[in-house]
């Protein structure tokens, strides 16, 4: 026989092998996985987003379950589809969810609308499944819950997320793409599932301590909610590019998971800010010696200078020298855009701005291959795409996202999401998904968008914003965090929240007057605003105000929260110590106690104001109750000489000498430089003209008696 037709025969007999191997376990009810799993994370649980629920009219329905409506919207929708309904997930992170505001102007929710009067021939569910803070990761373990509920569309808009949280990646990171791409087609057989179970199953008894994929909480642990800011973010080339390939590895999973139930996939390319967003964090390159780092600094000193002065070529100038010499500073490129913008180099400014954003080490706008990856998935499966990033850019000034389409970093306008859902549905018109009805045309669009708006309630949106402010005002971005308190303000005067966040970024950013008018507000508003009124308080210390600081801090501790008390006494207690030593330096002795005895009943462990009370009390001839303040102090600070000294003045002058003379030998004991100092109690009493007393301590001290 032919060499060619024994292998053919071979080919022959090992395919049939293995239909017949399919056929069989098809028998036994083995289903094929058609997707693979994540080799590169697991998770500790799941606990799956939407729950059964029954409709008043007693339609069965699936409902976002309770435990997850922290980080996703509310929504509903029948567990089975009707009869030519079409059920569309939107899937994503905050962006999609719709933050600062929730769906209602998400572009899910947009859409939602647009196709209802668009296609009104079909019954649209457009469900809203996208989770804040919820990198691709995390989006694709969803998507193996959301196959199970009839969808048709899957529209995918991610990328921002992916650095949120800490994770490691071992070997598995290297496979090569094609490979991977031989284990996503394997997936989709009978024989491939069950070789999978077995090996895992031998895997986990075998348990050999090999290096497995990180394992991370059923929910979102973002590096962000363990730091003040974004300091735990540090440079790692390496670290950023396994990322990166794991994003390419999950959103071809995720276009796997959708075709695993014949649902279409629409990818969308994710824009950002990048005029008037500064990085979050910068870093020098590494290998920076001391004498170039010195030299940068005064080159980009001088570019600052020049550039406030008006004179923005010589800025330009430093700072092409700054960035010869390091050019992987963020905030260098930022400066150098903003430079380059104000010269109308627009394309050059833009390719700096660019630049700002990829080197910034906390990358919490999605860096520019993250937008190369969703396009080259699109092109590698032949997906319909929106290039969100490109509209975004035709529709800024001098084709530079910012304001006008941007809240902050990644968060688009409500504008913003309209145009988005508008596009998606052009490009589901194109693939023939929807066919739009005569009477869908521009005066539709503009009637749904004065009924979207019309709803809109200005004290939410305040709400929204506000919050938005407080997330930028974390991370450092105080500019930023003001200009959107102050739209909040602007939005909903009567609103406390936004008063004292616009008073509290001011108060950051030094603007202390500007402040000071904020938290005002807000107290007139509400006078048990608390953190106003110990903001406002240390903002009047700041004007040299005492007696309005006073008023405050009493007020912050009147209304405060039991958490905030501690602060609130601190704060009023150190003005008292300072208002109490101005007082007895200048020789207002009785003026003093007050203030000392009300710093010591604020903070009764603080034994510097019981110190000070016993003292003043000694100084307005009241030398029991000072040395009932003194003993207090001792107990808390039992080895203070000085203050047992003091104490031993107060019993002598409160007539208890035996008592007396035993506290000034014990402080003698522990300080003997205190026999010769002028406040000692043998010289206290000869400096009060009272010599024999003196003489008599002293013989008290030699008998030991």
């Amino acid at each position: 026989m032919p060499v060619w037709k024994k292998i053919l025969l071979a080919i022959l007999v090992t395919a049939a092998f293995f239909v017949l191997l399919e056929l069989g376990l098809a028998a036994l009810g083995v289903k094929p996985r058609f997707f693979e799993d994540d080799p590169y994370v697991g998770f500790s649980a799941y606990a799956p987003l939407f729950v059964p629920a029954t409709a008043a009219d007693g339609t069965p329905m699936l409902t976002t379950a309770p435990n997850k409506l922290e980080l996703f919207n509310d929504q509903a929708f029948p567990r089975t589809k009707a009869a030519g309904a079409r059920r569309v997930f939107c899937l994503g992170g905050s962006t999609a969810y719709g933050h600062p505001y929730d769906d209602t102007t998400s572009f899910c929710g947009w859409l939602r609308r647009f196709l209802a009067a668009a296609d009104p021939e079909h019954s649209w569910e457009v469900i809203n499944a996208a989770g804040i803070s919820y990198a691709s990761y995390r989006e694709a373990k969803l998507m193996e819950e959301l196959k199970d509920y009839q969808p048709d569309l899957f529209i995918l808009y991610t990328g921002h997320n992916e650095f949120l949280e800490r994770r490691t990646y071992g070997k598995l990171i290297a496979v090569p793409a094609a490979v991977r791409g031989l284990g996503a087609l394997a997936s989709r057989t009978r024989t491939y599932t069950v070789m999978r179970r077995a090996l895992e199953s031998a895997k986990r008894a075998r348990n050999d301590g090999a290096q497995g994929p990180t394992v991370l909480p059923a929910e979102v642990n973002a590096l962000l909610d363990e730091a003040v800011g974004p300091v735990d973010y540090t440079r790692d080339d390496g670290l950023r590019d396994q990322v990166f390939s794991h994003f390419h590895y999950n959103l071809a999973r995720m276009v796997d998971i959708a075709h695993s139930v014949d649902a279409e996939v629409i990818l969308v390319v994710p824009p950002v800010k990048l005029r008037d967003c500064a990085p979050f964090k910068s870093e020098h390159r590494a290998g920076l010696d001391p004498a170039d780092e010195t030299r940068w600094r005064e080159l980009a000193t001088a570019a600052r200078t020049a550039y406030a002065e008006g004179r923005p070529e010589q800025a330009l100038a430093a700072m092409d020298q700054a960035n010869a010499i390091d050019d992987r500073h963020a905030h260098a490129w930022y400066f150098t855009g903003q430079v380059l913008d104000a010269l109308g180099r627009f394309a050059d400014a833009r390719r700096a701005y660019e630049r700002a954003r990829d080197e910034d080490v906390c990358p919490l706008r999605a860096p520019g291959p993250v937008a190369a990856i969703v396009a080259q998935v699109g092109a590698e499966r032949g997906l319909p795409l929106v290039d969100f990033r490109s509209l975004v850019e035709q529709r800024s000034p001098n084709g530079i996202p910012g304001e006008s389409l941007f809240l902050d970093h990644v968060h688009p306008t409500i504008e913003g999401h309209k145009m988005l859902a508008l596009a998606l549905l052009d490009v589901m018109v194109e693939q023939g998904m929807v066919r739009p009805a005569p009477a869908w045309n521009e005066g539709t669009v503009e009637r749904i968008t004065q009924e979207v708006m019309g709803s809109l309630d200005d004290a939410a949106q305040a709400s929204a914003l506000t919050t938005l402010s407080r997330t930028l005002g974390w991370a450092g971005k105080l500019v930023e965090a003001l200009a959107l308190a102050e739209r909040a303000v602007a939005l909903d005067p009567g609103s406390v929240p936004a008063h004292y966040q616009a008073g509290l970024c001011a108060d950051l950013l030094g603007r202390v007057d500007e402040a000071m008018v904020h938290y005002q507000r807000a107290v007139e508003l509400d006078p048990s605003a608390a953190l106003a009124h110990g903001n406002l308080a240390v903002a009047y210390e700041k004007k040299g105000d005492a007696e309005g600081a006073v008023r405050h801090h009493r007020l912050a501790i009147r209304h405060g929260q039991a958490r905030d008390l501690p602060r609130y006494r601190s704060n009023l207690a150190r003005l008292q110590l300072w208002l109490g030593f101005q007082a007895y330096s200048q020789g207002r002795f009785a003026e003093s106690v007050p203030l000392f005895a009300e710093a010591a009943g604020l903070q009764p462990d603080n034994a510097e104001a019981l110190d000070k009370l016993g003292t003043a009390l000694l100084a307005v001839n009241r030398p029991l109750e000072a040395a009932a303040a003194l003993q207090r102090a001792l107990r808390i600070s039992p080895t203070n000489a000085a203050v047992r000294n003091r104490l031993a003045v107060a019993l002598y002058l409160g007539g208890r000498s035996a008592e007396a003379v035993a506290e000034y030998r014990r402080a003698v004991a522990d300080d003997p430089r205190l026999a010769d100092a002028p406040d000692g109690l043998v010289n206290y009493l000869r400096r009060a003209g009272r010599g024999p007393e003196a003489q008599t301590v002293l013989a008290q001290l030699e008998s030991g008696g």
